[in-house]
């Protein structure tokens, strides 16, 4: 993490109990259900030789509902997830000068950081992708759509069809990122909120060199696209959401 950086005062309180008994969970995108009856595949055996219990496909891809949080719970939420998230990935940062970290991929490294931590909750997969956490900011072209709290290290970030330009020093500079429809997903390493500039650990898919990389956005720049950045939820929140969608799904 960058030596600027100063660990803020975290609210103290019952985080878990506010949180629980509001019914916050990750993500509010609905999604369309399947129709019931309809096949289901065989259950694939696993090591043991004992099937597995399938995934409805509702939970594969309907992320739990959204509830907003309050800008003292998101920090106290950073506190117990977020700065052990940052942790995480200046440590593969590092050792990714030696290995390769994940599978190459934006979220495959974002995943891995994430199994690091065992108090944050998992992405939930979706079609299109992966939902993490809580959403913080966003801000499409030059426009701040949402802020509910500064970005901070550790946060995921989204770039998506993004096309910043502005200047380094004297010089003009273009960046693309994210565009063809993938885009790219990193972890905060530091947040400049003077300059609106932001470090990225982000997968390098560039050939020869480590398999993560530290890049610089500045959001003041963003001309079009997208920007969002969400803070990982706790595990026993994750957990009772998805119970409370199986429970749901069963009285169906």
């Amino acid at each position: 993490m960058s030596a600027q950086w100063t660990l803020p005062e975290i609210p103290s309180g019952s985080l878990g109990a506010d949180m629980s008994s509001s019914g916050w969970s990750e993500d509010s995108t609905a999604y369309r259900e399947e129709a019931h009856g309809s096949p289901q595949p065989p259950e694939p055996p696993t090591p043991s030789g004992k099937p597995t219990r399938p995934v409805s496909s509702q939970h594969q891809q309907q992320a739990p509902r959204d509830v907003q949080l309050s800008g003292d719970e998101l920090l106290a939420l950073w506190g117990r997830v977020g700065v052990h998230v940052g942790e995480a990935a200046v440590a593969l940062h590092e050792k990714s000068k030696r290995a390769l970290i994940g599978d190459g991929t934006f979220p495959g490294f974002v995943n891995a950081v994430i199994g690091h931590v065992p108090q944050a909750a998992p992405a939930t997969p979706l079609q299109d992708g992966f939902s993490y956490g809580h959403l913080v900011y966003a801000q499409t072209g030059n426009t701040v759509q949402k802020r509910m709290s500064d970005i901070m290290p550790g946060d995921v970030i989204f770039l998506s069809e993004a096309k910043l330009k502005g200047h380094k020093g004297l010089q003009t500079y273009h960046q693309t990122v994210g565009v063809g429809g993938e885009p790219v997903v990193g972890i905060v390493c530091e947040f400049e909120v003077k300059k609106s500039k932001v470090k990225v650990y982000q997968a390098n898919q560039h050939v020869g060199g480590q398999t993560v990389e530290m890049v610089s956005y500045r959001l003041e720049d963003l001309k079009s696209g997208n920007v969002k950045a969400r803070r990982l939820s706790l595990m026993f929140l994750f957990l009772s959401n998805i119970q409370f969608q199986v429970f749901r799904v069963a009285e169906a």
